[in-house]
């Protein structure tokens, strides 16, 4: 072995000594799949305690509130697959994927923006409403799963994942309320679904790079 393949081995042996065994990331769909059931399964035990609208039997014949459930719910899974790639690096190439939430979430802006301009309402004096509370029950668990998920991968876009986490969250938690509060007013569903959920939009994105960062 001549000199320079000597210095060669040294340099490698010494790049490589402080090398340790480390745990390879599971797959993304992994990641979605434990959100999905955890939050389900929470998702499920609180619509237990806060018993699902007595009106739901017959709101499900109205077509424009299943496409609203349908819609939510395919915006909050959507934002939690991409939440789900963004943990490794560039998306695993899988950049593509952001404009599906992101689509179905201007498409949501679209039809509440469309309901506020068609339909008579009067936003309500903002207090401690139960539905405010019920909002945050519902979204508590599955931001906090959503977040420590979400850590433990290495994200190159915070500020992106900061917004898809919001949509799924917020999606699931404005799913629940629909699904349990029978007021059906545009100005309710501002004051009492929507505004903790875009507080917390607000909160995330402040932070976000503290958050989610190498």
């Amino acid at each position: 072995m001549n000199k320079t393949e000597q210095k060669t081995d040294d340099l490698i042996t010494s790049l490589s000594d402080d090398l340790v065994e480390i745990k390879i990331m599971p797959h993304p769909l992994k990641r979605v799949a434990l959100w999905i059931a955890i939050t389900l399964s929470y998702a499920a035990i609180i619509l237990t305690f806060l018993s699902i609208r007595p009106d739901f039997s017959i709101k499900l014949n109205d077509p424009n509130f299943v496409f609203e459930l349908i819609h939510i719910f395919s915006i909050s899974i959507s934002a939690m697959a991409c939440s789900s790639w963004l943990c490794v690096p560039d998306m695993r190439g899988q950049k593509w994927m952001l404009a599906v939430p992101t689509t179905l979430f201007s498409g949501f802006i679209i039809h509440i923006l469309l309901r506020s301009i068609m339909e008579h309402h009067e936003l309500p004096s903002l207090y401690v409403h139960h539905c405010i509370t019920n909002s945050t029950i519902f979204g508590v668990i599955p931001a906090l799963l959503i977040i420590t998920l979400s850590i433990k991968g290495k994200t190159t876009h915070p500020y992106i994942m900061s917004f898809m986490n919001t949509m799924a969250v917020g999606g699931l938690g404005y799913l629940g309320m629909r699904i349990t509060c029978m007021a059906d007013d545009i100005g309710h569903l501002y004051a009492y679904h929507l505004s903790p959920y875009i507080l917390f939009a607000i909160v995330i994105s402040l932070v976000g790079r503290r958050i989610y960062r190498w």
